[in-house]
């Protein structure tokens, strides 16, 4: 070990590292004691008699005969959905998927399962954006925004997650950014007076040892380390790579007038030019980080799968992956057999939901006066916050509400999250035709050009009867009010960002009319008939009948035309005798304004069931467990906290979701009692409710059940450790 610099013991406990940490450190600097070459261990040859066939199972042979663990006696069927159903995607299986899974007799079926939730592109993103979210300081709003002091990257997380990004590649456009994915580097710019640990570029380089090396240099950023031979050289070294210039050395946020030479923390993967400019060092660091040298990489990625699926790491804690795994050649194999699958991250989770190992009956985490883990079966693991939402979701109906920030970015760069995950959605289902109206205007140039002022539009209908369900999209270049039988019932001030409106309540038998006040913006400095610019309004209504029939009103040269506005023009019975037919201009792939995937995304965000990864940081979710988002976070506390419970129990947003369940359930169940209970249960346990449990349910929702009596039963079975914990 080196010997500690002046003034280092002064800020030791500076350091947050547990004294458990510090024991079971191994002698650093070797390759030995720090390995990162990529090792690829034999498979076990089988026993005799076996009928392992999972790599993961043979490395664990050994492990099932020492602890006498019984291979053949696994979860049942609807333990098995639900655990990999959670892990997989997030959700609880519906009665329906539950229902089929245990009735299919194909002696692979967890295995299809287990390839289907993995197909499930959208479900499997949104639950792992979760834990990116956490790992890369991915945050929708808070401290940093200003001034383009932080930036997100949803939309690119969400698309490398959709598409299945190979694991390499991920981590090289991270750290070389591509479009939409420079936040992660750019890191948090603080303001006012700042800790020299905490400058943009150390950030950089802490949050990429940390989450992809499983490597903390944080006390390195500060002074040499105390539990290890990370230095404060090393920590500039890597934080060089980033700057603009070479950094001066900070030690305990002094001063110290030396310069760190740039390098990476492991140089036996190679050299960084330190003459070279910072775009093409960066570039040199990403190809090291991601070469299939660097085994430290792979290790540190299945590490943390593992962890997550079983509820323990391979090595623990997960990011202090200098220390000895408890079973070192299932790591290296793991690792290097995802490199061998192309970097493939549902490979290796497939591979692991598959092995026995994964199926064994769930065990309580370990004594802790054990000195030394063994392996005994999946840990039983508590939801996530937003587990636990989704989850209530399922179980109510009621999913989380659009709030506006969601949708729009401000002008600090926060919010509008669910407006890039759309986007995404939208540019790979461009296949998909969302409407087949026509902008159309007065002017058949308007397209490329007419003269400022307001267009009257007028387009009337007759249904049958009142419609089940009607929604409107529209858009204007510039703006629109839209009118439906003589009521304003939307705006719009962006046409490439399209409004969708409920407008069934505004509907009725017989006539109907829809009426638009679309607006070609003058410029500034002209009169309106003096400027020109393009013009146009495109409009598609979908209404739904009681008997199934569609009933689609779009904009095309039925539409009618004024420049006037005479009194009443908006209502039912206006006499437009002298308004003319509307001219198409182009259909949603033409014109100046190829509106395809705007409408799609708008739409998408229309028809979606919003999960809890995609909502602003409240009350709720943070005392959940989710972070600010401003260190990196790996792994979140498994142990209830006294705040949870107080929110559980006492928070106002929980209360009323439960509240709109309970009505859900009355409707849906037509407030039949038996019904209700077997329901809640089913759908929330995966089981029916046994006859000691029926027994107390009966007597809480009562034989005529209200509001308040089912919601009181939603709120035993939520709080139910059996709702909660994933076994």
């Amino acid at each position: 070990m080196h010997t500690p610099r002046r003034g280092q013991l002064a800020v030791i406990c500076a350091c947050s590292v547990m004294i458990s940490t510090l024991l079971l450190a191994p002698a650093m600097g070797d390759d030995e004691a720090n390995p990162v070459a990529p090792r690829r261990p034999e498979l076990p040859s089988l026993e005799k008699g076996s009928a392992l066939t999972n790599p993961i199972d043979r490395f664990l042979q050994s492990t099932y005969a020492a602890e006498k663990i019984d291979v053949d006696h696994i979860v049942s069927d609807e333990v098995f959905a639900r655990r990999v159903h959670e892990d997989l995607v997030g959700l609880l299986p519906t009665p329906t998927e539950l229902q089929a899974f245990v009735a299919d007799s194909h002696p692979d079926k967890r295995q299809r399962l287990v390839r289907k939730l993995l197909a499930d592109r959208r479900a499997y993103a949104e639950h792992w954006l979760t834990f990116w979210n956490d790992a890369l300081r991915n945050a929708f709003r808070g401290t940093g925004f200003i001034d383009d002091g932080r930036r997100q990257i949803t939309g690119w997380l969400f698309a490398a997650l959709y598409d299945n990004k190979p694991y390499n590649q991920f981590v090289h456009e991270l750290i070389s950014p591509v479009d939409g994915s420079a936040g992660f580097i750019k890191g948090v710019i603080w303001r006012g007076t700042v800790n020299a640990s905490q400058r943009r570029e150390m950030q950089a380089a802490q949050t990429i040892s940390q989450v992809f090396l499983g490597t903390n240099i944080k006390c390195a950023s500060c002074h040499d380390s105390f539990i290890d031979t990370w230095t404060l050289d090393d920590a500039y070294g890597l934080a060089n790579v980033f700057a603009d210039e070479p950094l001066e050395t900070f030690e305990c946020n002094k001063p110290n007038g030396e310069f760190a030479t740039v390098k990476f923390i492991f140089p036996q993967l190679g050299k960084i030019d330190g003459t070279a400019p910072r775009d093409e060092r960066i570039q040199q660091l990403a190809n090291i980080m991601t070469s299939p040298q660097n085994g430290r990489l792979t290790r540190t990625i299945v590490n943390r799968l593992w962890a997550i699926l079983m509820g323990r790491g391979l090595v623990e804690p997960v990011d202090e992956m200098d220390l000895p795994p408890w079973h070192a050649d299932l790591l290296d194999w793991l690792a290097a057999d995802l490199a061998e699958h192309d970097y493939d991250l549902q490979h290796t989770l497939e591979l692991i939901c598959t092995s026995r190992a994964y199926q064994l009956p769930s065990v309580g985490f370990p004594d802790p006066e054990e000195t030394s883990y063994t392996f005994r079966g999946p840990l039983v693991k508590r939801m996530s916050g937003e587990q636990f939402l989704d989850a209530i979701s399922s179980l109510t109906g009621v999913w989380q509400p659009v709030e506006p920030a969601m949708v729009q970015r401000d002008g600090r760069g926060q919010g509008g999250q669910l407006t890039d995950v759309a986007l995404v959605l939208a540019e790979r289902r461009r296949d998909q035709t969302p409407a087949t109206a026509h902008w159309i205007w007065n002017d058949a140039q308007a397209a490329e050009g007419t003269i400022g002022g307001t267009l009257y539009l007028r387009r009337e209908f007759t249904l049958q009867a009142a419609p089940k369900s009607a929604r409107v999209i529209a858009a204007g270049d510039n703006s629109f009010t839209l009118y439906v039988n003589g009521k304003q019932i939307a705006r719009g001030e962006n046409w490439q960002k399209p409004t969708v409106v409920d407008i069934q309540p505004h509907l009725r038998s017989g006539q109907n009319v829809f009426a638009v006040a679309a607006v070609n913006s003058a410029d500034k400095d002209k009169q309106p008939e003096e400027s020109s610019n393009s013009a146009g309004f495109l409009l598609s209504a979908d209404i739904q009948m009681a008997d199934e029939e569609s009933v689609v009103i779009e904009t095309d040269d039925s539409w009618l035309w004024s420049t006037q506005s005479p009194d009443k023009w908006e209502t039912v019975g206006f006499e437009a005798q002298d308004w003319k037919p509307a001219v198409e201009l182009a259909d949603i792939d033409g014109g100046p304004w190829n509106i395809r995937v705007p409408l799609l995304a708008a739409l998408i965000i229309s028809d979606s069931q919003v999960r809890a990864a995609m909502v602003m940081d409240d009350a709720l979710t943070r005392a959940l467990g989710r972070s600010n988002r401003e260190q990196v976070v790996t792994r979140r506390q498994s142990v209830a906290t006294t705040l949870q419970a107080l929110e559980l129990t006492n928070g106002g947003t929980l209360d009323a979701v439960l509240k709109q369940g309970a009505e859900n359930w009355l409707k849906e169940s037509e407030a039949n009692s038996i019904a209700i209970i077997k329901g809640i249960y089913t759908q929330a346990l995966g089981r029916a409710p046994t006859m000691d449990e029926a027994a107390l349910a009966h007597e809480l929702v009562g034989e005529k059940p209200t509001v308040e009596s089912v919601q009181d039963l939603l709120w035993v079975v939520v709080m139910l450790p059996e709702f909660q914990l994933i076994e």
